[in-house]
């Protein structure tokens, strides 16, 4: 399994893109900035979309890449989430006011988006994977995904706070071989934090104490402006380590 972190950020600034990571060409992590990272042919590779929640950085850019590629492919791109998810989406973006309902273009017939929902804690095939979807604690419902190719699994929790069943799933997944979690604030912004779903250093440091099996943690989702401070203080979790999930860069994870 291969993964392209497209945006790592939970914030817009020169050279920071919002949340969106392409596994293997095809399926996409969250849309916070496809469509500013990938070039248009690789755009139009792209035949689903895992969505967390509805929040902007996260789905942004979903609604440039379904008029990117309306007049371009032949089949549908697959937009996943659980029910709540999938209800915000239509409601408040694809409603014909803030941006075209592009279920229904080119034609109802042949669209260019289709929504699909997925129910959680069950896995269920989606394109060439299985997927599994496990809620979260944020400020809208929020849903984190483990990804599996059949070899390997990776589980991304999106936007978070505290939450509980993410890290029973990772204790019990099979093949894990990366765990992409948030780390939104620095730790003197807890109090900030706490009250918009997010964590800090500090508070993932206690998260990671859910863990009982060891595998690569990547940190993603900081906040352009706090970048120094919350890198600095991801280096002092030192067991186990933190890693900070790098823009543009291609992950392999294989089974070992």
């Amino acid at each position: 399994m291969r993964l392209h972190a497209l945006g790592c950020y939970g914030g817009e600034a020169p050279g920071c893109h919002q949340t969106s990571h392409l596994v293997d060409g095809r399926l996409l992590l969250d849309a916070g900035s496809v469509t500013a990272a990938l070039p248009l042919d690789s755009q139009a590779g792209i035949d689903q979309v895992l969505v967390t929640h509805s929040h902007l950085d996260h789905v942004a850019a979903l609604a440039f890449l379904a008029d990117n590629l309306s007049t371009v492919r032949t089949k549908p791109i697959e937009v996943w989430s659980i029910p709540p998810v999938i209800r915000h989406l239509k409601k408040h973006v694809f409603n014909g006011i803030i941006w075209p309902d592009f279920t229904t273009i080119p034609s109802p017939q042949n669209p260019i988006l289709s929504f699909h929902e997925i129910r959680e804690g069950r896995p269920q095939r989606i394109g060439g994977y299985e997927v599994m979807a496990v809620r979260v604690d944020h400020t809208v419902e929020a849903t984190g995904y483990l990804v599996s190719d059949g070899e390997a699994s990776i589980l991304f929790q999106g936007d978070s706070g505290p939450t509980t069943e993410l890290w029973k799933v990772a204790n019990a997944a099979s093949r894990l071989q990366a765990i992409i979690v948030e780390t939104s604030y620095p730790n003197l912004l807890q109090d900030l934090a706490d009250a918009s779903g997010h964590l800090t250093p500090q508070t993932l440091r206690t998260e990671l104490t859910k863990l009982t099996v060891r595998r690569p943690i990547y940190a993603q989702h900081i906040k352009p402006q706090f970048i120094a401070d919350i890198v600095r203080e991801l280096a002092e979790l030192s067991d186990p380590p933190v890693a900070i999930l790098e823009q543009g860069k291609e992950y392999s994870f294989l089974a070992t």
